[in-house]
């Protein structure tokens, strides 16, 4: 069954309405997602930022120390006021050194071991045992480095394996030379790469799977990291992000955002953040990264939320429209019961009555003429008792459609009983054009229609009342225009009759 326009209207405004809100739900998810990974992003940024600088201020203080306990082994030297290579070598190799090298080891929990070495690139004493055995280090990157170059800086060796206890070390080096800045030796502080192994290790593990830090040398040696990956450390970083920031040192302290491979994955783009920071006074440079997988994880479990909570909303949103619109339906449904006739669909008494007053009221405003025509099928109960009363509701369907197609769609077709229809034609220019109309729908209900193979006539008697001539109220137009039908029905049927007062049953 049709809803009315009325409803129409309302189901297509709750419709509209009901994609709306859903594409406001969906829109306030997608913005709560996009600010929310925005969000993530930007405070895991800031993590690693500032991470950055606490990894650097803790190597700082650690290379701080280191340096510091080779200051005074240096500085024992000078004070020895050594002129020639035999006396440092005499001078180094006391024992008295050897306990002042282990004291210095012992009392810093960072310092693997401390060393003087010979011209030759041979141990002369170092703090693990006395007399130290037979070990050449003239192979060693700072022994070059410092036997050739006239520099009081500290030289930070490439880390290599100890070949005192096989472990992990790299070395602060310091030239010792005489007053004539003759080559005599060096000193050496060995920190072990554990002391920011471990240090990194806590600090990864807070941070999580997918993160990663690193140590390095300015010309971009690594010297530890975590996760530890043994074959690369003393390797040199080829990364493009690491020249570019060591060419660009506005970029120290920044954070970027690469997918070039890991240590670790090689062969596997991975888009991750990474920000790089000097140590201060030290050549060193401090590496915090971050996978997007690690630093959109807490975004992630968000959205599952934010996900549930949209479809959930759109769900309840989905059956309230339904349940709505069904209620709206099912009122719809019994307003058009009570207002129009079950078998013909057409506007029963009760809404014909409430459209002839409203076209008397908007007559009476405009000061124009309307019709009122009633209509009785004949033959009806005849059909009826002959063939049966689906044959009769058969002619009723027949009949009403084919008023409907002999009128205006601003006109009314109205079933009000068994056999009688209304019909009502407002806006009517004469009671010519009503007559017109009138034969016209006289002449359809009298063609014949089949039902069950049989051929059957039915016809009609119409009476006609024109506004306001024949009355200008609801009663009087009823009553005349349903008195000019009886007399047509009564003298012959088949027929029109405009009402008049001189009529007679």
């Amino acid at each position: 069954m049709d809803i009315n326009s009325g409803t129409k209207k309302n189901v297509r405004l709750i419709a509209i309405v009901s994609v709306a809100l859903a594409l406001i739900f969906i829109l306030s998810a997608a913005t709560s997602a996009y600010i929310l990974r925005q969000n993530s992003i930007r405070d895991h940024s800031e993590q690693i930022a500032g991470l950055t600088v606490v990894l650097s201020e803790h190597a700082a203080q650690t290379m701080f120390s280191a340096n510091t306990a080779l200051d005074s082994l240096v500085d024992a030297v000078t004070a020895a006021n050594i002129k020639t290579e035999k006396a440092y070598r005499e001078f180094a190799g006391k024992k008295e050194q050897f306990l002042n090298l282990e004291e210095k080891t012992s009392a810093n929990s960072i310092i693997d071991v401390t060393t003087y070495v010979a011209s030759d690139g041979k141990v002369i004493n170092f703090s693990r045992s006395y007399p130290p055995p037979n070990i050449d280090l003239s192979e060693r990157d700072y022994f070059k480095y410092l036997s050739t170059h006239n520099s009081s800086e500290t030289y930070f060796s490439d880390p290599v394996r100890n070949k005192g206890n096989g472990k992990w070390v790299f070395y602060l080096a310091r030239r010792i030379s005489n007053s004539n800045g003759e080559f005599l030796g060096i000193a050496l502080v060995g920190v072990s790469v554990e002391v920011f192994s471990k240090f990194y290790e806590k600090i990864g593990a807070q941070l999580g799977d997918g993160s990663a830090l690193g140590l390095f040398k300015n010309d971009q040696t690594l010297l530890t990291r975590w996760p530890l990956v043994e074959n690369r450390i003393g390797k040199k970083n080829d990364g493009v992000v690491f020249d570019n920031v060591m060419k660009n040192p506005a970029l120290m302290g920044k954070v970027i955002t690469t997918d070039t491979p890991t240590a670790i994955r090689e062969n596997e783009r991975i888009k991750r953040m990474i920000a790089f920071q000097k140590v201060s006074s030290y050549p060193l440079v401090v590496v915090v990264a971050a996978s997007e997988e690690l630093y959109l994880k807490s975004w992630r479990s968000s959205i599952y939320g934010i996900f549930y909570t949209t479809v959930f909303s759109l769900i309840l949103l989905f059956i309230g429209a339904k349940l709505f619109l069904r209620a709206l339906r099912s009122n719809s449904k019994n307003h058009h019961l009570a207002n129009h006739d079950a078998l013909t669909e057409l506007p029963n008494r009760l809404l014909f009555g409430d459209r002839l007053r409203q076209t008397i009221s908007l007559a009476h405003r405009n000061k124009s003429k309307f019709a009122l025509m009633y209509i009785d099928l004949d033959n009806l109960k005849t059909i009826n008792d002959l063939h049966s009363h689906a044959a009769g509701d058969v002619a009723i369907c027949t009949a009403a459609n084919r008023m409907q197609g002999c009128v205006r769609s601003s006109d009314t077709v109205a079933r009000i009983g068994g056999d009688e229809f209304v019909i009502l034609l407002p806006n009517i220019d004469s009671v010519e054009s009503a007559l017109l109309i009138a034969e016209k729908v006289r002449s359809a209900l009298k063609a014949s229609f089949i039902v069950d193979g049989k051929e059957l006539v039915s016809g009609a008697s119409l009476g006609i009342a024109i506004y306001p001539e024949h009355g200008d109220n609801e009663e009087t137009l009823s009553s005349n225009a349903d008195k000019a039908m009886y007399y047509a029905k009564f003298h012959g049927r088949n027929q029109v009759k405009i009402f008049s007062t001189d009529l007679s049953a």
